[in-house]
């Protein structure tokens, strides 16, 4: 799994662990710990790790939780198999699913704008190969529980069995969420975020099968399967981020042009600016999805990617985010006057904008890709 980190999960948008510091990382790594735990039967220590996803990434902690029931509830099945019945195995099933959720109301057009901009959340949007990827593994899952049985893993098994269900049911869930346009408000649950700790596992167990069955104690194996699968993700971690240095390091300058004007606009401006930027900044080549917010520690008007994300979430901010997006559309071609009218109406008194930016205004602060100018 570790030379795996940065693999896609299906088309849910998510690698194994982000690049940048994420309080989805740890809950991640709780994830494993607890569904270990609970294969030990140490269920206090599960909670525990659990407990702790819940406080850094409530979200993730959901996925993580709902298969440990899960697992648990299987194996008080397995153990007890003269009660199994179908509202036993409804019972279980039903663990992985949401409750308080209500059906809100058909969303708004600024929502369903904002919503879009996130198509991973709506499985019809997927690729043909996204959607393999998320149901592929169920496939390699009874696969794995077969060879487990044969070799009387009880608690491999078991997992392989939990996870072929914990697949089924929330992809499942997200068909239910998705193509009812009723429920669009209700895809921001993200059920097929579900793969993200699915996935973990699946790299953990295909791992230990290699180990088990090819590439045992000859180190040359271990050479021929890791040294090109090494090589490969490298190249394609150079590829996603090719403007900023590999690894960042606390205390050393970033190589990455927006960088450096972020940080310009953090030791040069007052804490309380407000910034006007493209909205679409963060999918501009060379800006390597570099945040503003986090970096400069000063606000800035919405954008098309982080934003929209937020609003996914809380429809309420819908109309404000739809409202502003209107004001910025035709960025590209904005003058002095246009920013000015940004200044009246949100407070904007610095813009970023990409080389050589228009005429007129007072540019403090330039490097080869963008300037950063006062408004007057």
């Amino acid at each position: 799994m570790a030379a795996l980190l940065t693999i896609p999960v299906a088309g849910t948008a998510l690698y194994i662990l982000d690049q940048y510091f994420n309080p989805r990382n740890l809950a991640a790594f709780a994830g494993i710990f607890a569904t270990s735990r609970i294969l030990k039967k140490n269920y206090l220590a599960a909670i525990m790790w659990v407990v702790f996803a819940v406080v850094v990434h409530p979200l993730m902690a959901a996925f993580a939780a709902s298969f440990c029931v899960l697992l648990v509830a299987m194996e008080r099945l397995e153990n007890n198999r003269h009660l199994v019945s179908t509202t036993r195995v409804g019972a279980a099933v039903c663990c992985l699913l949401p409750f308080g959720i209500s059906l809100d109301p058909p969303t708004s057009q600024a929502y369903h704008e904002a919503a879009m901009q996130h198509g991973f959340h709506y499985i019809q949007l997927w690729q043909w190969y996204e959607i393999l990827g998320a149901v592929a593994p169920a496939a390699l899952f009874w696969w794995f529980g077969r060879i487990a049985r044969r070799r009387e893993w009880r608690e491999l098994q078991r997992l392989c069995r939990a996870l072929v269900i914990y697949n089924a049911v929330y992809f499942t869930a997200a068909l239910i969420v998705d193509l009812p346009k009723k429920f669009e408000s209700l895809a921001r649950l993200q059920p097929l975020r579900s793969l993200h700790l699915l996935y973990m596992i699946l790299f953990i167990v295909m791992g230990g099968l290699l180990g088990e069955y090819l590439l045992n104690n000859r180190v040359w194996r271990w050479l021929a399967l890791f040294l090109p699968l090494s090589v490969g993700m490298f190249a394609a971690q150079r590829a996603l981020f090719p403007a900023s240095a590999h690894i960042e390091l606390p205390g050393v300058p970033p190589r990455n042009p927006w960088a450096q004007a972020f940080l310009w606009v953090r030791d040069h401006t007052p804490t309380d600016a407000m910034v006007g930027l493209d909205p679409f900044y963060l999918h501009l080549p060379g800006e390597d999805a570099v945040g503003f917010r986090c970096l400069a520690l000063r606000s800035r008007t919405v954008d098309v990617a982080k934003d929209s994300g937020a609003v996914s979430m809380f429809p309420p901010l819908a109309d404000d985010w739809w409202n502003q997006m209107q004001d910025l559309r035709n960025w590209k071609n904005f003058r002095t006057p246009d920013f000015e009218r940004l200044k009246q109406k949100y407070g904007v008194s610095w813009v970023i904008v990409q080389q050589p930016g228009p005429p007129g205004l007072d540019c403090p602060y330039d490097n080869r890709a963008v300037k950063v100018c006062s408004v007057p």
